[in-house]
């Protein structure tokens, strides 16, 4: 007999026991079957929750980006130096991907979804524009405090959302990585820039 347990904690159940079947299988392949099995419990017990896959899908997808968000609104009311703050931000990132390697590859998942499926495709398209929005929300507050330089803010903000998701790409397929190199590199990289100064 299922054990009761608190409907949140028994939605998170379904949800990790659906990210590992569309890592596995993939979106397709899963049946609503082979969730249920991995999370121990009746199809009856995951429609009781969620309606379809696709729903429990575009929850998982949702929540992924909701955590993100949360945690970069966090970052961006902390109070000191902007480049601790960024520096500290990218830390976040590197050591929460490289120590759950399940969120990258999930990432992978929704980029094969996205490129079949249309209605995906626009979610994950205003998902992105949103959290891109919060990065450059961050970008202007160290314009306005003299830190950053006055550039476009929504630019930088999405080149620099290009490369967490290219760095999460990377921890999907298992590129090793020394996250203290990539930070200072990436910090020198944006205090000095890239291209050497006449003279310099």
């Amino acid at each position: 007999m299922t054990r009761h347990l608190p409907e949140d904690v028994r939605r998170k159940q379904i949800l990790d026991a659906a990210r590992r079947c569309f890592i596995e299988k993939g979106y397709f392949p899963t049946r609503v079957e082979d969730i249920a099995a991995e999370a121990r419990l009746s199809k009856g017990g995951i429609y009781f929750h969620f309606d379809s896959k696709r729903q429990i899908f575009e929850t998982l997808v949702r929540e992924e980006y909701r955590e993100s968000a949360a945690f970069l609104a966090e970052a961006s009311r902390a109070e000191g130096d902007f480049g601790t703050m960024l520096a500290e931000m990218a830390r976040h990132y590197l050591e929460f991907f490289r120590a759950r390697p399940d969120y990258p590859r999930f990432f992978m998942v929704m980029g094969e979804m996205a490129g079949r499926d249309p209605e995906v495709r626009k979610m994950l398209a205003e998902l992105q524009a949103e959290y891109t929005r919060a990065i450059a929300a961050v970008i202007k507050k160290g314009i306005e405090s003299g830190a950053v330089r006055p550039l476009d803010a929504e630019a930088v903000a999405m080149l620099l959302k290009g490369i967490v998701d290219a760095l999460e790409g990377y921890i999907a397929i298992g590129v090793a990585m020394d996250t203290e190199r990539l930070l200072a590199v990436g910090m020198e990289m944006l205090n000095h820039g890239l291209l050497k100064k006449d003279g310099g």
